[in-house]
């Protein structure tokens, strides 16, 4: 039995954890390894049966995220957010379609809301002409997370997925290394794909895989710091010239937009 090595991350999210570990269990596969770090949270908590790594500050998600990934020993890697709960045939499904398909760098489910909503599960390349066209244009969904256009059962070939949950076997963490540590969170995910795509390895969306995702609890915390970590992250990621064109082309396309229902 392949054994699997689980890496969450909690930040003042204790409740969801629980919740999140529980699910984990709940899948009875019998070869885990669960690893919990803590980053500096207010009221820490130190699960049962797992792995516990305790940071006295607050680190960042992907630096937090490769503390777990250098003491996993695991055959397949799951990143996993601590606001999410997993269906009991997860690992089951995921490592089979893996084994099937040496050329999956990395596998994302779909998400839902706790009350069975679907949600945004991939994320598109950021570019101008999408921003254009979401903010100008109206064409909304060029810019956030969506759920590509195919059955429930199929998976297809994507962009990239969401750091909530991320399945990959250890060979790719070998192949290409660890997550980015110039961020503190946000599009880490989306590097991280890149990099894979760029080394060859294909990222796959799975609709017939699905978990819950309560969304965004650590960062809500976060409150005015999260919209600093997301400009920094993205002047990273895209680069400054880009960077400050889909600002402008948003905030303007927004002003307009205004604008012209105000005159109506």
């Amino acid at each position: 039995m392949e054994k699997v090595s689980v890496i969450t991350v909690n930040w003042n999210v204790a409740d969801s954890l629980t919740r999140c570990l529980d699910s984990i269990w709940a899948t009875k596969y019998p070869n885990l390894e669960i690893i919990v770090i803590d980053n500096a949270s207010s009221v820490p908590i130190h699960p049962q049966q797992v792995k516990f790594i305790q940071n006295s500050t607050n680190i960042g998600l992907p630096r937090a995220w490769n503390q777990g990934l250098k003491m996993a020993t695991g055959n397949y890697v799951l990143i996993l957010n601590p606001d999410t709960r997993l269906p009991k045939d997860f690992f089951t499904k995921a490592i089979a379609y893996l084994k099937s398909h040496p050329e999956v760098g990395v596998l994302g489910p779909k998400f839902t809301d706790p009350d069975g909503t679907p949600q945004g599960s991939v994320f598109p390349e950021p570019s101008i002409v999408a921003a254009i066209r979401e903010y100008w244009l109206g064409q909304k969904g060029l810019t956030q997370k969506y759920i590509p256009k195919t059955d429930n059962r199929t998976p297809i070939t994507i962009n990239a997925i969401s750091g909530a949950c991320m399945f990959f076997p250890k060979s790719t963490v070998v192949k290409f290394g660890k997550f980015t540590e110039k961020v503190f969170m946000y599009y880490e995910d989306l590097d991280y794909c890149r990099r894979a795509r760029r080394a060859g390895l294909k990222i796959v969306f799975h609709p017939g895989i699905t978990i819950i995702h309560e969304h965004g609890a650590s960062s809500a915390k976060s409150g005015g710091a999260a919209l600093k970590y997301l400009r920094d992250a993205s002047l990273w990621y895209n680069g400054p010239i880009k960077h400050y064109l889909m600002w402008f082309i948003s905030w303007s396309g927004q002003k307009f937009r205004k604008l012209v229902e105000a005159i109506r």
